[in-house]
């Protein structure tokens, strides 16, 4: 293959709070997202996309200091909500040189959507017309990939699947599979990997806790903190996967 591939790496779920020695799901946010670091230099991102609940508390605090830590990693940080985040802060907060929030940002050849799932004080994700609205930028002609925070498809977990992107059928009727290649998102706290109408449909795992899969109740995953990564062609190829800290 040709070497001129643009490397990309999502992180989600992050859930750190301003206090950074606050705990979630027993164990430290801040100090499992660093474990990550000897990866992302493996993996020599060109961008990184920050794909929601980045923070557990919607602090201004808790945004700074991850993007501390990320942006030694790589930049251009792209970055979206979820339902954990508070945008207004969010925004203020990443107001700094190489990050972006979109919605479309040109990676490599790509086309690269970030697309807002998140309402305050709303656990589930929706897409209104507005928020749909950049797809309707994409050209035909050029590959793209799709980020938003709320599983599109179930997953199989019950506990998280009573949280989805709620009438997905407005998304899946925007997207067309000879432009858009993948879907991917966060939320689930575990790898799923699908497809649905040709696209595939792919969750990175959290950056602090994950769930072990098909299960009824979150049971923390011993595997431990993760990433997911995405090599894109300019001629649309690509491929994707999942490493663990």
């Amino acid at each position: 293959m040709s070497d001129q591939s643009f490397m990309l790496v999502q992180l989600t779920d992050c859930h750190v709070s301003a206090d950074p020695e606050t705990d979630y799901r027993g164990c430290n946010p801040l100090r499992e997202l660093r474990t990550l670091e000897a990866l992302v230099q493996e993996l020599k991102p060109d961008a990184i996309v920050l794909s929601g609940d980045v923070s557990e508390d919607g602090s201004a605090e808790s945004y700074r200091h991850v993007a501390d830590q990320v942006e030694t990693w790589a930049r251009p940080v792209a970055w979206l909500p979820g339902n954990h985040d508070e945008r207004a802060v969010m925004e203020e907060a990443l107001d700094r040189p190489g990050f972006i929030a979109g919605p479309v940002c040109q990676f490599g050849g790509w086309q690269v959507v970030l697309l807002d799932s998140a309402w305050h004080d709303r656990p589930e994700g929706e897409l209104n017309d507005a928020r749909l609205a950049p797809l309707d930028e994409l050209q035909p002609d050029r590959p793209a990939l799709v980020f938003v925070h709320h599983q599109p498809v179930a997953v199989n977990s019950p506990w998280i699947d009573k949280y989805p992107l709620i009438e997905n059928h407005r998304l899946w009727q925007r997207l067309d599979s000879r432009t858009v290649r993948a879907v991917a998102f966060g939320h689930v706290h575990q790898v799923y990997e699908g497809s649905h109408n040709g696209i595939a449909c792919l969750s990175a795992p959290s950056t602090v806790a994950n769930s072990e899969r098909d299960t009824p109740r979150f049971k923390l995953d011993q595997a431990g903190p993760g990433l997911r990564w995405f090599r894109l062609w300019p001629d649309g190829r690509w491929e994707s996967g999942t490493r663990r800290a």
